[in-house]
């Protein structure tokens, strides 16, 4: 009885750990230019970014109307955020400005 009660618990673990999630990691290239304004940390702060048309970046597509870039690596200086030295990873770009590329 104890053997099929620990069957049991494991399968509901296994089934609880699937996932249904869409999202995707994927490559995504600018259709068209995009400006907007981006953190950059240090004594800067906040700066005005171009995306350039044919530019690419690893984003993920989760359905929604904006899709989400990395910008910029993670690094030690981010760890320990807010703080003056933190900058921008990632960026949510309107979908009209982006294709998948693969």
């Amino acid at each position: 009885m104890k053997n099929t009660i620990y069957l049991f618990i494991l399968a509901l673990g296994i089934i609880s750990c699937s996932s249904d999630d869409k999202t995707t990691q994927e490559g995504f290239e600018f259709i068209s230019e995009y400006t907007t304004t981006v953190t950059v940390g240090g004594v800067v702060g906040i700066s005005e970014r171009t995306f350039k048309k044919g530019e690419t970046y690893k984003g993920t597509d989760e359905g929604e109307k904006t899709i989400t870039i990395r910008i910029a690596e993670h690094s030690k200086l981010n760890d320990n955020c807010p703080n003056s030295a933190c900058y921008q990873e990632f960026l949510e770009v309107p979908r009209e400005f982006l294709k998948v590329v693969k």
